[in-house]
């Protein structure tokens, strides 16, 4: 399943290829609470896997997201742009699809096309309309992949919190989960 998140993250890669994307060290549309970015769990299975698999910070993000609430930022966001000067994703790589699509793709409202995409963004997207991958068929493509998965939306901490747990009762089912504090 994962493998598939990745194949569905490769080609909108390959759709986006002959975009204009966000500035380097732009934090602006990272920079907002948690409820204001909505990822399903699916999404995040590919990162799950990776934290989970190489035991990188696992126990420290899941505590950090068992603490943050909808008004906190993304706690993948780094605002310090001496920290990542590139921008303010520390997984970048690993991002979910509503960050892939957000800024670099479109949306489809009253048979005509739109930027899906930030102030600074829209108008030069808006210029390149004709090459902006459709957001509603990627996120077709990933409710195909499953269901159950896709399905519901959750701010995007709860989603990356929700994938770790659903990852980690399969790659660790005899892991401590539920009762680690009191180690």
């Amino acid at each position: 399943m994962a493998e598939q998140v990745v194949k569905l993250y490769s080609d909108l890669e390959k759709d986006q290829s002959a975009l204009s994307l966000c500035p380097s060290g732009c934090r602006n549309c990272c920079d907002t609470p948690a409820k204001n970015i909505e990822a399903t769990i699916l999404e995040f299975l590919p990162l799950a896997i990776q934290i989970i698999s190489y035991q990188y910070k696992y126990l420290e993000l899941l505590e950090k997201l068992e603490k943050v609430d909808e008004e906190d930022r993304c706690v993948l966001f780094e605002p310090n742009v001496a920290v990542k000067p590139e921008g303010g994703c520390s997984i970048h790589r690993h991002r979910p699809l509503v960050c892939r699509l957000f800024g670099a793709s479109c949306v489809v409202r009253k048979n005509q096309r739109q930027p899906l995409a930030c102030h600074v963004l829209h108008q030069s997207l808006g210029e390149q309309l004709h090459l902006l991958p459709d957001a509603q068929q990627y996120n077709t493509r990933l409710i195909a992949i499953d269901f159950f998965l896709s399905q519901e939306r959750y701010d995007i901490n709860t989603a990356l919190r929700k994938a770790l747990q659903y990852v980690g009762l399969y790659l660790e089912p005899s892991y401590p989960h539920s009762d680690r504090r009191s180690a």
